[in-house]
C-alpha cells in the first residue's frame, strides 16, 4: 500500500491537508512509478465518458414507475406518498447533474464528491448497507460507484500534476476497490454460496427463458456441473481473494486486473442476466444500471489503464529483440 517514494505533505492546506495526512498515515501516498504504466489525463477520457453515459441512463430509469415501486418497498412508504415522489425526482436530478458534469468535463471534482454523497445515501437508505440475505454475494451496488468517483477525482489531478507517486486518490481508489473485492470474497466463502452456486445460474436461466441468453447460461451451467458446483464455487471465491490481494498490494495487477474484469463480465452475463430485463426500461433500484458487475468492469478499466497488461507483451518482445 505504501508508495516507494516519500514526499512532504505538510504543505497541503486545511481539510485537504488533514485528509492527505490521514491517507499518508495509512500508507496511501501515491502509486509506485516502477509498477505503473506511462499514463496521462487523456488516457482515461473514454472511461469518464462511458461512466457519464451510465449515470445518464440511471437517472432516466429512476423515473420509471417500476423503479418508484421498488423504492417505495425499500423505504417502507406507500406508492402514493408525496415524499417518495419528491425524493425520486431530487435524486434523479442530482444524478443527471453529476452525469452532465462528468460528460462535459467541467467541475468533475466537486461533482464527483456529490456523486460519492449520492451513492452513500443510496447505499444506506435504499440498499440498507447492503441489505444482506443468505444469498447475498456483494455489499451493495452503490459502493462500486463510490470507487469509480474516487478514480475520477484522482485522474482529474493528473491534469495539473502527472506524477502518480503524489496521487493519493488513485491509491485510495485502488485500495478501496481491493477491500471491496476482499469483502466480496468473504461473502463467497459463506456456506449458502458454496452449497447453492448453481442456483444463481438456474435462476438467471429461468428469468431469460426462451432467449439466446438462456442457452448461454446453460453452457456455463453444464461446465459447472462437469467440474463440480462446489469446486467451481470455491475457485470463484479464491479468485476474488487473489484479486483483492493484488489490488491492495499493487502487485501483479497486469495479470489479476484482466482476470477480475473477465470474472465480472462472466457474473454480469450469467447470474446478473446482463442486468435485464431491459424491455421495461428500468433499473431494479437506485444507482444501478446493468448490474453491480458492470460498475466493477468500469473500475477495472481504470486499473488496466494505470497498469496496462500490454506492457508485459512489450517487455517480452523487447527481450527477444
Amino acid at each position: 500500500m505504501k508508495s516507494a517514494l516519500q514526499k512532504p505533505i505538510g504543505d497541503a492546506p486545511g481539510a485537504e491537508g488533514r485528509f492527505r495526512r490521514t491517507l499518508a498515515a495509512l500508507g496511501m501516498e501515491g502509486e509506485d512509478s516502477t509498477r505503473t504504466s506511462s499514463v496521462s489525463y487523456a488516457s482515461f477520457n473514454w472511461i469518464r465518458i462511458v461512466f457519464g453515459i451510465v449515470l445518464i441512463y440511471d437517472a432516466w430509469t429512476s423515473l420509471s414507475w417500476q423503479h418508484k415501486v421498488a423504492s417505495a418497498q425499500a423505504l417502507g412508504l406507500p406508492i402514493s406518498s408525496p415524499v417518495l415522489h419528491l425524493l425520486v425526482i431530487v435524486l434523479a436530478f442530482v444524478e443527471l447533474a453529476v452525469a452532465l458534469s462528468i460528460m462535459s468535463d467541467r467541475g468533475v471534482v466537486p461533482m464527483s464528491w456529490v456523486g460519492i454523497g449520492y451513492a452513500g445515501f443510496v447505499w444506506i437508505v435504499f440498499q440498507h448497507g447492503g441489505d444482506f440475505g443468505q444469498d447475498g454475494t456483494d455489499p451493495g451496488v452503490a459502493l462500486p460507484y463510490i470507487v469509480v468517483f474516487v478514480f475520477l477525482i484522482g485522474v482529474q489531478r493528473l491534469r495539473t500534476d502527472p506524477d502518480v507517486t503524489k496521487n493519493e486518490m488513485l491509491t485510495l481508489a485502488r485500495n478501496g476497490f481491493g477491500l471491496l473485492w476482499g469483502y466480496d470474497a468473504l461473502l463467497k466463502f459463506q456456506p449458502y454460496f458454496l452449497n447453492h452456486f448453481t442456483d444463481f445460474l438456474t435462476s438467471a436461466q429461468a428469468d431469460m427463458k426462451g432467449t439466446l441468453t438462456a442457452s448461454y447460461d446453460q453452457f456455463f451451467l453444464a461446465v459447472t456441473n462437469i467440474m463440480g458446483p462446489h469446486l467451481v464455487a470455491v475457485l470463484v471465491a479464491l479468485t476474488e481473494a487473489l484479486i483483492a490481494a493484488s489490488l491492495i498490494s499493487g502487485r501483479g495487477l497486469r495479470i489479476m486486473a484482466p482476470i477480475g474484469f473477465l470474472l465480472s463480465f462472466a457474473i454480469w452475463s450469467t447470474a446478473e442476466t446482463w442486468g435485464g430485463p431491459y424491455s421495461l426500461g428500468v433499473s431494479a433500484e437506485a444507482a444501478q444500471l446493468f448490474g453491480a458487475a458492470t460498475i466493477y468492469m468500469i473500475a477495472f478499466f481504470y486499473i488496466m489503464t494505470l497498469y496496462n497488461p500490454l506492457d508485459l507483451l512489450r517487455k517480452r518482445l523487447r527481450a527477444r529483440g
